[in-house]
């Protein structure tokens, strides 16, 4: 069944500086009803829409200035609860945007997401981006953009978040991912890109943007006003088709637009945007308008999965000057020698700050949750130096590795699709407990970078640790496995047993944790009472659950997850400038298979 959803953006025209908020009120609570009696599920609106953009005026009065600001919870406040209760009466979610001041006298360029059903605010965004001055131009006719005088720069971050009851979505997907920026932030790829990086999939985006405003673009005053007008509504409708297309997402813009006063010129142009950056539908007025269009969200899976797979092909190792730089660094200039020839200085530079050890995670199974799991459990105890990556294995990758025929089809799916961003990292884990293929694999291609799996790693931490380990495995069928797996490995003198679970891997997901957790504990319990005093959890999907282990055998017992012993020991073997031996059995056959004419990777 699609995921489709009906979004809306209600575009408002000119709002004057001595507009009465009741007048300004009842405007967006009439496009609110138009955009319900359209099916709309979700409305946007602009940018400080209950008050006229107030940032262009130079306000010295404190209690004028305070009378554009809403303070409290705005879904309650008097002068603007009306359009959250009417939300609640039609059954609408709404997104609008408003000048905060916080109980501390904080004050931002704000936007909320109010969620109809719950009648809650499900998220809140402050503008980070402010463009403009604190200080207004010398020249008395410039429009003045005095964000930065009135407003802090924002301190939420982009935050995306789920939105429950816009449709049915299967439990792989899980509910809508929304996201929302203001205005100027929409031109800065930073904001699409820490969405993007958390799978959003509707990104709402309210704004007030000028027309024909020489002073604030830099241009020249002479320009042609219609011109000028066509210009900003080109770059405006640029940045929201460029970033749609290059995060995979749905995106809605609302204007407040027209010429208020009389003499600031705002253009429209508000849209909703599909994921391949098609315009889906556009405003054609500058007056109060309202815009819908149906969304199938698993339109962005194509743009997601494919071209813009981040965790396949995002290249982090070369992004450190973006966040760790904010003005421009030329490169040195070129000086010219006595003899009146150009001498090059342009020789790459080492990096000044300290390198990290970049650890890429591969799952081998296609089931996207376990690796996220893996990751975030393994994220609160890296080395402040260690970076680890997640990789899930796509498709025709089984969604669980359970036997010999999934463990080599596993390898074959995973090790096509990750080998280039294996190469980029500085040690890879096979997040898969088992001797799987894929270990090898990789140990024979890499250039060098060390490579284990989770059960080696695991191992030989419990070697470490105790005199005696047990395993916890998942069925009966890895239990077997496993104990051939420990004999290869050397270890079958050091093992107190291995005990199954009796369930299968997609069970660790599917069923109640509460039931995976009496099951785990009680096969720990066993085999400390078989003689183990260091127990390993036999799948990375048990990951989660190590602490319930933990507290069922008591502290004296030690329970070894897989994952955070891999990343552990990776991490040491760079660190003392461990590499592959290739002149062994991990030499790659790449050579071979090239001159047979078998390049397949």
């Amino acid at each position: 069944m699609p995921r489709t959803i009906r979004l809306a953006a209600a575009q408002m025209g000119a709002t004057h500086y001595a507009d009465p908020r009741p007048k300004t009120l009842q405007r967006m609570i009439t496009l609110l009803e138009s955009a319900s009696s359209k099916g709309a599920q979700v409305v946007l609106f602009p940018e400080t829409a209950f008050t006229t953009f107030f940032p262009r005026h130079l306000i010295s009065d404190p209690v004028e200035l305070d009378s554009f600001f809403e303070h409290g919870d705005i879904s309650t406040q008097a002068q603007t609860k009306p359009l959250f209760d009417r939300a609640k009466e039609l059954g609408v979610d709404i997104s609008v945007g408003f000048a905060e001041k916080t109980d501390e006298g904080e004050t931002f360029n704000a936007c909320i997401y109010y969620h109809a059903k719950t009648a809650s605010i499900l998220s809140k965004y402050r503008k980070i981006h402010l463009p403009g001055d604190f200080e207004p131009f010398a020249d008395p006719e410039a429009t003045n953009q005095l964000e930065k005088r009135y407003f802090k720069p924002g301190d939420l971050g982009w935050q995306a978040f789920r939105v429950s009851g816009l449709v049915e979505s299967p439990p792989e997907r899980g509910d809508p991912i929304f996201g929302m920026m203001i205005c100027n932030d929409r031109r800065w790829a930073e904001s699409w890109r820490v969405l993007g990086l958390q799978g959003v999939e509707v990104v709402l985006c309210g704004y007030n943007t000028a027309g024909f405003a020489p002073h604030l673009w830099g241009s020249d005053k002479n320009m042609d006003p219609d011109q000028a007008r066509g210009k900003a509504l080109f770059h405006h409708k640029l940045v929201m088709q460029a970033h749609s297309y290059t995060n995979a997402c749905f995106s809605v813009s609302a204007a407040r637009c027209g010429l208020d006063d009389g003499k600031y010129d705002l253009i429209g142009g508000s849209c909703i945007t599909g994921p391949e950056g098609e315009l889906l539908a556009e405003n054609s007025t500058l007056e109060d308008e309202v815009i819908v269009a149906d969304c199938n969200l698993d339109e962005c899976r194509a743009g997601k999965e494919r071209t813009f797979d981040f965790g396949r092909h995002r290249r982090v190792e070369h992004y450190a000057r973006i966040t760790e730089q904010t003005g421009v660094t030329e490169p040195p200039k070129l000086s010219t020698e006595p003899n009146g020839n150009t001498a090059a200085t342009n020789a790459p530079s080492a990096r000044t700050s300290d390198k990290k050890i970049r650890v890429l995670l591969i799952n081998p199974n296609s089931t996207k949750a376990m690796t996220d799991a893996c990751v975030s459990m393994a994220q609160s105890q890296l080395p402040p130096d260690v970076i680890l990556t997640g990789f899930t294995s796509p498709r025709p990758a089984p969604n669980a590795v359970e036997g010999n025929f999934d463990n080599i089809m596993s390898a074959a799916a995973a090790a096509r699709a990750a080998l280039p961003l294996a190469a980029t990292h500085d040690a890879v884990l096979v997040a898969c407990y088992s001797d799987h293929a894929l270990i090898r694999m990789l140990r024979e291609e890499l250039p060098h970078q060390p490579v284990i799996g989770i059960m080696e790693a695991s191992l030989f931490a419990a070697r470490t640790l105790g005199g005696r380990f047990g395993l916890i495995a998942v069925s009966e069928r890895s239990r077997v496995m496993h104990e051939d797996s420990i004999r290869h490995y050397g270890f079958d003198g050091f093992c107190a047993g291995v005990v199954s679970c009796k369930l299968g891997v997609l069970d660790l997901h599917d069923k109640s944790q509460e039931e995976v957790m009496a099951i785990m504990c009680g096969v720990g319990k066993e085999l400390v009472e078989r003689g183990a005093d260091v127990l390993t959890l036999g799948c990375a999907g048990m990951t989660p659950l190590k602490a319930a282990v933990e507290e069922a055998v008591g502290e004296d017992v030690q329970v070894v997850d897989g994952v955070l012993a891999g990343v552990q020991h990776l991490s040491g073997i760079v660190r003392m400038g461990g590499r592959t031996a290739k002149r062994g059995v991990y030499k790659s056959s790449a050579a071979g298979r090239k001159a047979r004419g078998q390049d397949w990777i």
